[in-house]
């Protein structure tokens, strides 16, 4: 085979993974179809980060993870896991490029795909004005004002963020309230750039060769009206980034995999690690945590097969 184990997925937990194996000597591969650090690299800060008392940005903690990890010998390459195949020997990994790899063990670590607003506009200003990544762009509407959708944590976190480089930030929540924790909303009131508008539906991204605006209908008064923006950004939920895994796996309603406390999924030499799995707290905590889990189990997987 061409490795003891692959990782799909390059966060906290496939990182995780990929050090535990490697310092005991196994050959491992780990795919990531963007970029390898995870989501986090994205986060301003973590406040959980294991091993720190005090928040750690999170493209630091991150960059870390990745050091470790090829430190210990673990190969990181980009490419889009398409298909996992089992067979009684071995476990056989294929990328929407074409590449294939086998190996004994495979350990899915996919993490979470923003979930989407799914109304006109939204795919066809992808990256022009459409914004993926607030740590990312936020130096690009440096002055102009945005929209972020959503009043989660990660609406919120992401909102604060860009009001420190746009000149107005509309905070869209679609519900009464927002749901964020009650110290990030005394956070976003506070902030004199930021004009929270809850009970207001998003229903189409406005522009012409860029983001000119987003119309949106405030469900009490049943009125729409287009906010003049140059930028937007969804946060109103994630899903888990399992679809090529129907089928294969058993997967939950959610469409996380289901495993057990030790990781392993219904399909022996396939484990699961990080937000991926049913019931993770999607905590970078708790995806490290499960990195190890997954790495260990995968162990005596190995064990087995090579013995």
């Amino acid at each position: 085979m061409d490795y003891d184990a692959i990782i799909v997925g390059g966060g906290p937990a496939g990182l995780a993974a990929g050090i535990h194996l490697s310092r005991a000597r196994n050959r491992v591969l780990l795919l990531d179809r963007e970029s390898f650090g995870g989501q986090i690299m994205n986060v301003e800060w973590v406040e959980d980060a294991p091993g720190s008392e005090v928040p750690v940005a999170g493209a630091m903690f991150a960059s870390r993870m990745v050091d470790e990890a090829e430190k210990c010998g673990v190969q990181m390459e980009l490419g889009e896991v398409v298909e996992i195949e089992s067979y009684s020997e071995c476990k056989s990994v294929r990328c929407a490029d074409g590449r294939g790899y086998t190996s004994a063990v495979v350990i899915v670590a996919g993490g979470l795909n923003p979930r989407k607003l799914g109304v006109p506009g939204e795919d066809h200003f992808l990256h022009k004005g459409v914004i993926h990544c607030a740590l990312c762009d936020a130096g690009l509407y440096a002055g102009q004002a945005v929209a972020v959708c959503g009043g989660g944590y990660a609406g919120l976190t992401e909102a604060l963020y860009l009001a420190k480089h746009a000149s107005k930030v509309y905070l869209l929540e679609a519900q009464p309230r927002l749901s964020a924790p009650v110290p990030l909303q005394e956070r976003a009131v506070a902030n004199p750039r930021l004009e929270i508008r809850c009970e207001a539906t998003v229903l189409e991204i406005a522009g012409d060769k860029f983001v000119t605006g987003v119309r949106i209908r405030n469900a009490a008064s049943g009125q729409s009206e287009l906010l003049a923006v140059s930028g937007v950004l969804a946060r109103v939920g994630f899903e888990p980034a399992t679809g090529y895994l129907e089928g294969v796996l058993s997967l939950d309603d959610r469409g996380a995999v289901i495993a057990s406390e030790q990781m392993e999924t219904d399909v022996p030499g396939i484990v699961v690690a990080g937000d991926t799995r049913s019931g993770s707290p999607r905590t970078v905590a708790a995806a490290v945590s499960d990195g190890t889990t997954a790495a260990k189990c995968a162990r005596r997987l190995l064990q087995t097969v090579q013995s």
